[in-house]
């Protein structure tokens, strides 16, 4: 086993690259909220702070080996995402699709109708807990994913839609608190979370403005206090060691990890990959007899089995789950798919930049981590684009003006002046 010295040293040296990586994004943007910081401030609490803090108090129980491996693939992806989305980016792709502005606000009211009319029965059905929406989280994870995500994601469509319009300020900020509403009685604290994350990234790319490390670390101060409060809401801490042994099932990604890396579990080529993007999608309502142990969730059969069977939830895996297909090799899978990640995003970063529309905008936030389809399973790039494209669809009817996309080199974004909506929480 590895010894605390050690382990400390190489979560450090990790933590160090990944920070780095992001400081050398916020440069280049000129901004230090970007496209990196969803996934910044969830993943150094939960993949370095708080592993942190529980090897140095219960010890590490992985090998050298693995507890290398882990950090040294998470510092791999920040470098590899940050050198491709900071590299000379390509003139964006044209689409061959026309899209309007005029309506927007109608459709934002019509997604947050759906996302309410979908979830009511749900909170029909759960009215007892409904003061306590983490009790309706865990009863509603199995069986009720259709009516249960699309609802989520309909919330998320309502705040990205209302961005984009011409409304005054407080009734976007009214819309955006109901769908906030909406969002947390479905119980995760991370539907919650991910609400300023899209107003973080609208300011950021649409609105243009530009934050310096010290007003993004008053920003981060408040997403802090934000995090604190929403455990203090929704969980019993008690003495400091039972609040560290509490939280640190929400860390649990690196040392679930090392047990795979540590374990004997053969390796499956592969199929675990395939499943989570495949059998996800499915809606257990259409086929009944889905497997649960399918995807990431095989192994949690294997290795926690007392959740699956208690169906309270199972823990995640982190790189565990590609290290279960590939073994040593998937860092190289991982860091390939961080370097496509990155250029991919750099594309559609620039396309917003121009066509200031929420359809661009809904896979900008895709690619920054946050979780507009709150499935937990597999990448969901292939859907976000089919969403995204409907947005651009549906915005042309009722619309006053219909624009053809006009990609340039260096020049304004569209719509031309005059017609440009007005963008998100002006004088907040």
């Amino acid at each position: 086993m590895i010894s605390n010295g050690l382990g400390n040293s190489i979560l450090l040296t990790s933590l160090l690259v990944v920070l780095g990586a992001y400081a050398f994004v916020s440069r280049r943007e000129g901004s230090y909220l970007n496209i990196l910081t969803p996934a910044l401030v969830v993943n150094v609490p939960a993949s370095f702070l708080l592993p942190l803090a529980y090897n140095n108090l219960f010890g590490a129980e992985a090998s050298v080996y693995a507890f290398a491996f882990v950090y040294a693939t998470l510092a791999l992806e920040s470098v590899l995402f940050a050198y491709f989305y900071t590299r000379p980016r390509i003139n964006p792709i044209r689409l061959p699709f026309h899209y309007g502005y005029d309506n927007l606000g109608k459709l934002a009211i019509l997604a947050l109708g759906f996302s309410a009319l979908l979830f009511a029965p749900l909170l029909i059905e759960f009215r007892e807990d409904i003061l306590d929406p983490r009790r309706i989280y865990e009863q509603t994870r199995t069986g009720f994913g259709v009516t249960y995500y699309i609802s989520s994601t309909c919330a998320y469509l309502t705040i990205i839609l209302i961005l984009f319009t011409k409304q005054s300020f407080v009734r976007k900020t009214l819309i955006i608190f109901v769908s906030g509403v909406v969002l947390s009685l479905h119980g995760s604290k991370g539907q919650v979370v991910s609400v300023f994350f899209l107003l973080i990234l609208f300011e950021t790319y649409v609105n243009r403005r530009k934050l310096k490390l010290l007003h993004a670390s008053l920003v981060g101060v408040g997403f802090a206090l934000l995090l604190v409060g929403l455990f203090a809401a929704t969980m019993a801490l008690g003495s400091p060691l039972e609040a560290v042994e509490s939280l640190s099932q929400y860390s649990d990604y690196t040392r679930n990890a090392m047990l795979v890396i540590d374990s004997s579990l053969p390796q499956q080529f592969g199929r675990l990959t395939l499943e989570s993007n495949v059998l996800g999608l499915v809606p257990r309502a259409l086929v009944p007899n889905k497997p649960k142990d399918f995807g990431a969730l095989y192994l949690d059969e294997k290795f926690y089995p007392e959740a699956m069977d208690a169906d309270k939830g199972a823990p995640a895996f982190g790189v565990g789950l590609q290290y279960a297909d590939f073994g040593f090799l998937s860092i190289i899978y991982l860091g390939l798919f961080a370097a496509f990640k990155g250029w991919l995003a750099s594309g559609f970063v620039c396309r917003l930049k121009q066509t200031r529309h929420p359809a661009d905008f809904l896979v900008v936030a895709f690619l920054a981590d946050v979780t507009v389809f709150p499935i937990g399973i597999g990448w969901l790039l292939p859907e976000t684009l089919l969403v995204a494209m409907f947005l651009r669809y549906v915005s042309c009817f009722g619309s006053g003006k219909i624009y053809h996309e006009r990609i340039r080199h260096r020049g304004p974004t569209l719509p031309p002046p005059g017609s440009e909506p007005v963008g998100g929480l002006e004088g907040i």
